[in-house]
C-alpha cells in the first residue's frame, strides 16, 4: 500500500455549466478549448473554400460576358488581387479565432 492513498475530486458544476463554458478559456489555468477552436476554424475555411470555388467560376463566366482583350487581362490582375485578400482575411480570422 501507498503512502499516500488516492485523493477523491469533487465535481462542483453541473454537466450544463460545462456545456455553456465550453467555447471559452477556463479562467484557472488558461487552457484553451482546442476542439472549439479546432472546430470555429474548420467553419472559417469551408466559408474561404467557398470564396474560392465562387472566384474559379466567376471568372471564367465574366470573361465569356466580356470577349475584349482588356477585360482578359484586368480579369487576370484582379484575380490576384482577390487571392491575396482572401488569403489575409482567412488568416487573420482564424487568428482571432485562437485568442
Amino acid at each position: 500500500m501507498s503512502a499516500h492513498p488516492e485523493r477523491r475530486v469533487v465535481v462542483s458544476r453541473s454537466p450544463a455549466a460545462l456545456g455553456r463554458a465550453r467555447d471559452r478559456f477556463d479562467p484557472d489555468g488558461g487552457v484553451p478549448d482546442v476542439p472549439a477552436i479546432v472546430g470555429r476554424q474548420s467553419r472559417q475555411a469551408l466559408l474561404t473554400v467557398g470564396a474560392v470555388a465562387g472566384l474559379l467560376v466567376g471568372v471564367p463566366v465574366a470573361a465569356a460576358w466580356a470577349p475584349v482583350p482588356w477585360a482578359w487581362a484586368a480579369l487576370s490582375l484582379g484575380v490576384q488581387g482577390a487571392w491575396v485578400g482572401l488569403a489575409v482575411l482567412h488568416l487573420r480570422r482564424a487568428e482571432r479565432l485562437e485568442t
